[in-house]
């Protein structure tokens, strides 16, 4: 499901009838009834109820940041930064064809860059080409490095510049409306204005609304949803494989200057290379536990079928037992079982079913 569960408007006696505090998420709950005979209003400030019971009910899911934004604020300019024509989000086509324009991320993502950067400084001058060992040792742990390095970096380029999943802006027209049944309830998020998917949560710094959100990682400046989440586990996957290389490694330097009491390790002062192992060692280490805890928990939440947000919120998934694990990888790196599940240049773009929701990867 959504954000939000179905609520009936006498849900809450002690509230107002068109808002309600459900669990994490403000709702303003609206009862229309759409027929070819009625214009359909985009805005009501109060609860409708239509007394024949036909028609389409839609209900009006509002983002926490827009809720207490206008509960507390009283500046009525659109806070969007944004220079694109949809006029309603930060993420802009200036990168690449997903940017979302945060700071405080884009500052995140690219000191992630940096410090991939400083280990292979220190990897490569400090650790490998100053030490006496053989030409192929050093040959070949510099092949292992970089290859792991690029695919790290490069999976952590793709999480970053991809489309999460967002749902389109300003869906919920009539048209779209009409399509559902009558009796149909239809979520709508009251600033994308669009009719959210099940499992679909408004994400306050794209200003979007994410399809399989799991959340929104600072480190990669993006949100995590269907379209790149396998891009973020192989980001997570790569970088904590090559953190632990690194701390091998590293070891093996350690091992060999004091073995030869600092002669094999001439190129730099013993004081130099001591600040420079210790720094890798902490970034090594800092890097490797986090990566495998976020790894971890990414795998145990496509294996129960529960997204990060969705296990904040206390939400369940009573279907997870009638789907296997490896049915729910699909679902995340794609119909085609193979090397290609390790590729972050492979887009998962099968189209899967499962638990009777149908899922098309649109990147």
């Amino acid at each position: 499901m959504s954000s939000t569960k179905l609520i009936t408007s006498n849900a809450h006696d002690n509230q107002s009838d068109d808002e309600l505090q459900v669990g994490l998420s403000a709702v303003k709950v609206h009862r229309y009834t759409c027929d070819s005979n009625t214009d359909w209003p985009t805005t009501s400030s109060s609860t409708t109820t239509t007394g024949d019971g036909t028609g389409v009910i839609i209900k009006d899911v509002v983002p926490r940041s827009m809720y207490y934004y206008d509960q507390y604020s009283n500046n009525d300019d659109d806070d969007c930064l944004c220079s694109c024509a949809c006029c309603r989000c930060e993420c802009c086509p200036t990168v690449s064809d997903w940017c979302v324009r945060d700071p405080y991320g884009l500052s995140c993502g690219f000191t992630t860059w940096f410090l991939f950067i400083f280990a292979q400084l220190v990897v490569v001058f400090v650790i490998l080409i100053p030490t006496s060992h053989s030409t192929i040792f050093n040959l070949i742990n510099l092949v292992i490095f970089h290859v792991l390095e690029f695919l790290a970096v490069s999976s952590h380029y793709k999480t970053m510049f991809s489309n999460p999943g967002t749902v389109p802006l300003n869906d919920a027209t009539p048209e779209n409306i009409f399509k559902y049944a009558n009796g149909t309830v239809v979520y709508r998020c009251a600033k994308c204005q669009s009719i959210k998917p099940p499992r679909a949560h408004h994400c306050s710094v794209c200003k979007r609304c994410v399809k399989r959100m799991d959340h929104h990682c600072v480190f990669v400046n993006n949100c995590v949803g269907q379209n790149n989440q396998k891009y973020f586990i192989l980001f997570t996957f790569y970088t904590c494989v090559i953190s632990i290389y690194a701390l091998i490694l590293l070891g093996i330097h350690i091992a060999t200057c004091i073995k030869s009491d600092w002669t094999a390790c001439a190129a730099w002062s013993p004081p130099t290379t001591i600040i420079m192992l210790i720094f890798l060692a902490f970034e090594a280490i800092s890097f490797s536990v986090f990566t495998a805890i976020m790894t971890g928990t990414q795998l145990y939440s496509i294996y129960t079928d529960i997204t990060g947000i969705e296990s904040f919120k206390g939400e369940k998934n009573d279907a997870r037992h009638h789907s296997s694990f490896i049915t729910s990888l699909k679902m995340v790196f794609g119909s085609q079982v193979g090397l290609t599940w390790f590729n972050p240049f492979s887009k998962p773009v099968n189209l899967i079913t499962q638990n009777d929701e149908r899922v098309t990867f649109d990147v």
